[in-house]
């Protein structure tokens, strides 16, 4: 497997790492050739027979980020293996710094290689499972950490994610990209569960210079051996060199040491794929509760800063109720939730303007069965929606399908079909499915008429949303 791929106009380069340069004593007699081919749809190409450089870096610092929002199933006793395992790999001149984070980093802690036991970590505090996750509001803040404070070593990121990021509504995922391309600090991603966006993060990491690892169940040896590949490879790596190849849409990456018996093959991302980014949720709520707990006034307090400073925008506070509250409170629940959002932005000085209230009650659950206390928060919530003109309020859900392959193949046929379309994950019966929406529509005389379009022309009868 490779570990990094940078891109440039001219020339592209590969970070490359496997089993045999973690002992200098395995490595071959004389270097292995490497041959890297461009795959399009219509087409193979051939780019090059490359001559690898050995490259060995001994000094890192790797910023591990590490999820433990609402909906991270990791114990504390599997954290604290992931960083255990992380400790044991670092080299005497590394320095590593722990994140763990909901919203923002609340516990951060540092160690350099040479002061390193495996027994540290057992002495760490771990922070509890709560609130929402914000994980490119946190890989942006590790990659300005990054510009501001120099070091002499170079620097990775490593972003280990759980909840699907449902917060991160002052940075964007090609924010991120630009900021770790520019820095050049490759940026790693973990995901862990059904949850999240995989094609998101996917290209994201791709695009800084990093990798993608997507593992389905939070299982710490899982983890372990992604971050084992990982840290090892930074250290020691296969360079492979080569020309710019012509770029294609849907292009794949095949690189080839015969000598090695080893074929790698990787997708490449384009563009940074938009996957849901009309919504975001401001704060959870306990069965019953109404009142906005503390760990969730940082994210109040943003969304007030940003609407003061952009006083011509406008948002929609959509109430949400979970299953296991009585039926005949949902919707007041909701409403109720909603409003307190309101009131604390308008203490905070936003404009009654800028903020239009809604109550979802139950019928847009994020988990239809709530199995856990954590899915019962995470449908228990206030999303910010934008009513921005270019984005419109209303959207028909015009189905569901099981992979994000599919759902991608939807929202393009839709596009070619002249709407405007997108997909966000949902959990339907325990399992994870994608539903596909139409968004454009300004007003609900909008979306109707669209909806009796569609199903006389093409058989859909779609939610209105």
């Amino acid at each position: 497997m490779w570990l990094g791929i940078e891109r440039d106009s001219a020339e592209w380069s590969l970070r490359v790492t496997v089993p045999h340069l973690w002992s200098m004593a395995a490595l071959p007699p004389s270097p292995p050739v490497w041959t890297v081919e461009l795959l399009c749809p219509s087409d193979s190409l051939r780019i090059a027979v490359v001559q690898p450089e050995l490259v060995s870096e001994p000094a890192w610092e790797v910023l591990l980020c590490i999820d433990r929002s609402a909906l991270a199933t990791l114990s504390p006793a599997a954290v604290r293996s992931v960083i255990a395992t992380t400790l044991s790999l670092l080299q005497p001149e590394d320095r590593l710094v722990v994140v763990q984070y909901r919203y923002r980093a609340e516990h951060i802690h540092t160690f350099t290689g040479e002061a390193v036991s495996a027994v540290v970590s057992d002495t760490l505090s771990i922070l509890p499972a709560g609130g929402v996750a914000a994980p490119l509001h946190i890989a942006q803040g590790a990659l300005e950490y990054c510009r501001s404070v120099p070091s002499t070593r170079r620097r990775a990121l490593i972003l280990l994610v759980e909840a699907p990021d449902k917060a991160s509504f002052l940075v964007n995922a090609a924010d991120v990209a630009r900021t770790a391309q520019e820095l050049d600090v490759p940026l790693f991603v973990v995901q862990v569960g059904l949850l999240g966006e995989r094609s998101l993060w996917r290209a994201v990491a791709h695009h800084a210079g990093g990798a993608f690892f997507w593992i389905a169940t939070p299982e710490p040896f899982a983890i372990v051996h992604r971050l084992r590949w990982l840290i090892r490879g930074l250290h020691t790596h296969y360079r492979l060199r080569f020309p710019a190849p012509p770029r294609c849409v849907g292009q794949t990456l095949r690189v080839r040491a015969e000598q090695l018996g080893i074929e790698l093959v990787q997708p490449l991302a384009d563009t940074i794929p938009q996957v849901a980014a009309l919504r975001h949720t401001v704060c959870l709520f306990q069965a019953g509760d109404t009142s906005i707990a503390a760990s969730y006034e940082p994210i109040v307090a943003d969304l007030a800063q940003w609407l003061r400073e952009h006083p011509e925008e406008v948002v929609e506070l959509i109430g949400h109720s979970g299953q296991a509250e009585p039926a005949g409170t949902r919707a007041t629940l909701a409403g109720q939730r909603a409003a307190a959002v309101r009131r604390r932005l308008l203490q905070l000085g936003v404009s009654p303007r800028q903020l239009r209230v809604r109550s979802a009650g139950s019928s847009e659950p994020v988990f239809y069965f709530e199995r856990s206390v954590a899915q019962q928060l995470a449908n228990a919530r206030v999303e910010v929606r934008w009513l921005r003109p270019e984005l419109f309020p209303y959207e028909l859900v015009v189905g569901s399908v099981p992979s994000e392959e599919q759902a991608l193949h939807r929202v393009e046929l839709w596009e070619q079909r002249g709407f405007s379309a997108y997909y966000e994950p949902i959990v339907s019966n325990g399992e994870i499915a994608y539903r596909v929406k139409l968004w454009g529509f300004a007003t609900r005389e909008q979306a109707e008429l669209a909806r009796r379009r569609l199903a006389q022309r093409y058989g859909v009868r779609p939610q209105l949303y």
